[in-house]
């Protein structure tokens, strides 16, 4: 496989390598591989371990978190018949998931055994076709790993799918009993789902704009057997529209430009997107500052990599960094993620 197309403008390549420097292309080139391991969070308040026959392994660092060995870059063979897919599909089928009726674009033959492309003409995987549904029963892809979203585990709310970055955020947050704790970008709910694993007895509330996230969030939650409670409210305003104040910790995830998640088959990003992701940050850490108590935590993350919209937008006086981190693709192997901890004054 070729390594993916990335259409950033001398902005973007820019403020990438403020921070990766001659390691730049290095960099880039990582954004075309996925992670060498796919994680899950077991959920200990119903299960303490997982059975290895899933094909999953402890992970050296979280007593909750197990993973699947990626395997690859394999070879396929282009055939006759193919199912074209979107780009999210696409990156899924590249890792062996299977594919299913929302993601398909169009098809292109007759045959039952087809080839997966991507609608940039990446070719992803084969499988085999079933026509009165729509999916697609992948067989072979670039990349091996066991389908993750089917294992029993996870359909029976026993586990969690969540990267190992993102498993740090909960740790960082620390919860305690009785401490109140906003969630303002709460789907798809690892990290709100973590910080009740780890203390229960937590006054936790989390919050998306969209009822349709909301909607599966509460089916998630349902699943796992989870009692916390989650509402659509515009995050940027939870002061003003619903009151909230005087809140111990707050955990901000907001939309970025995701330029850490990986695998990419191609991606486009230019000024604009970050300088637009960067300003609507900043309105979440407005937000937090509002409903935070003095002394407060805010646990700020993304899953992206520039300087534009991690360390200037937690850049606030009103704040006090206590510490941050990064991992990085090419270095630790998995998302490249953004974690700051810090302090309302």
């Amino acid at each position: 496989m070729n390594g993916p197309e990335l259409l950033y403008d001398e902005f973007v390549l820019g403020e990438l390598g403020k921070v990766y420097g001659s390691s730049l292309n290095e960099f880039l080139e990582s954004l075309g591989r996925p992670n060498s391991r796919l994680y899950v969070r077991v959920n200990t308040l119903r299960l303490k371990e997982v059975r290895f026959e899933e094909g999953l392994k402890e992970d050296e660092d979280f007593e909750e978190a197990y993973y699947a060995e990626v395997k690859g870059p394999n070879r396929l063979e282009m055939l006759e018949t193919k199912v074209v897919v979107d780009k999210r599909t696409a990156e899924s089928a590249m890792l062996g998931a299977n594919v299913y009726k929302p993601g398909i674009k169009r098809i292109e033959g007759k045959g039952s055994k087809v080839s997966v492309l991507s609608d940039s003409g990446h070719h992803v995987a084969n499988g085999f076709l079933k026509r009165d549904d729509w999916t697609v029963q992948v067989t072979e892809s670039i990349y091996v790993s066991p389908k993750i979203s089917e294992l029993d585990v996870i359909k029976s709310g026993l586990a969690i799918s969540q990267g190992k970055a993102s498993m740090y955020v909960a740790r960082i947050v620390d919860p305690k009993p009785g401490e109140r704790i906003v969630d303002m970008n709460a789907f798809p709910g690892g990290k709100l789902t973590h910080i009740y694993q780890l203390e229960p007895k937590v006054n936790l509330v989390g919050f998306d704009h969209s009822q349709k996230k909301i909607e599966k969030l509460r089916s998630k939650l349902e699943l796992l057997k989870m009692p916390i409670r989650v509402y659509v409210a515009d995050s940027r305003y939870l002061d003003r529209d619903l009151g909230i104040k005087d809140v111990d910790k707050v955990i901000i995830d907001p939309p970025c430009s995701a330029l850490g998640v990986r695998p990419k088959l191609y991606d486009k990003k230019d000024k604009n997107d970050i300088l637009n992701f960067s300003s609507y940050q900043k309105q979440f850490i407005n937000s937090a500052w509002a409903i935070l108590k003095r002394g407060g935590t805010l646990v700020y993350s993304t899953c992206t990599t520039t300087l534009q919209e991690n360390e200037e937008v937690i850049s606030d006086p009103r704040f006090e960094i206590e510490f941050s981190l990064r991992f990085h693709p090419n270095v630790h192997d998995i998302t490249g993620f953004f974690i700051a901890k810090l302090i309302k004054r």
